[in-house]
Formats: C-alpha cells, structure tokens, sequence
C-alpha cells in the first residue's frame, strides 16, 4: 500500500494523469487489504484459535471455506470494478474483460449462496435423522 501511495506521490508531482494513478492505486490496495484480510483470518484460525479436538467439524470446516471465498469473491469484484472505470478513461472498447471479471464474481457469489443452501438443508436432514 506505501507503494502505490508513493506512485501516486511521483504522478502527482511529475504532472501525470490523476484518474489514472488513482485508479492504479486503488487497485494496488483492494490486492493488498484482499492479501491483509487472508493473513489475518489464517492467523486467527491457526495461531489465535485453540483448538482442543484433533479433527474439525462440518461447521468449522464451512466456516472457513466460506470466509476465504467471500474474501475472493470481493476482490475479484473491487478489481473488476476498477478495471472497468480504468477501460471507460482509456478506451471503451476494453470493456469487455472487465465486464467478465464482474460476471465472474457474480457467478462465484450466486455458486456460494447454493452451497450455503444445500449445506444448510444437508444439515437440517442429518439433525431430523439424528433425532429418530
């Protein structure tokens, strides 16, 4: 992030195009707080979460892989959307990757609302079962 403010500093000091550094800036720092934000979860899970149990359950095992997904999903969409605003300043006709970066992160955020349902409702069927 000290990078890309020092970039910014260089551009604007040496008359560069503002959108365009503040643009690479954004999209230097959604990659670095997306690189913070897993280091952080990994900590806590691995270092700050004691665990007395040998084995992880279903639940602890979902938790985890819908945070680091969530994780992904937005910065595919923060870098998507800078991307896009980047191909508007340079030329319209680049709008196409953009577009299917943003489409991708729907797609990922539509794929992990299913999983969550069907997680869920496996859970719920296994719990009635448990109860017979």
């Amino acid at each position: 992030m000290a990078w890309s403010l020092w970039n910014l500093f260089i551009d604007l000091t040496s008359g560069g195009f503002l959108p365009e550094a503040l643009l690479s800036m954004i999209s230097v720092a959604v990659v670095a707080m997306a690189v913070i934000e897993v280091v952080r979860y990994i900590i806590e899970e691995e270092i700050y979460t004691s665990r007395t149990q040998d084995s992880l359950t279903q639940k602890e095992i979902t938790g985890s892989l819908i945070k680091i997904f969530i994780i992904i999903i937005v910065s595919v969409g923060l870098e998507g959307l800078v991307y896009l605003f980047k191909a508007g300043l340079e030329n319209i006709s680049l709008l196409l990757y953009p577009a299917t970066v943003i489409l991708a992160s729907i797609f990922a955020l539509v794929g992990l609302g299913v999983y969550q349902k069907l997680t869920r409702s496996d859970r719920r069927s296994i719990l009635e079962d448990e109860k017979r």
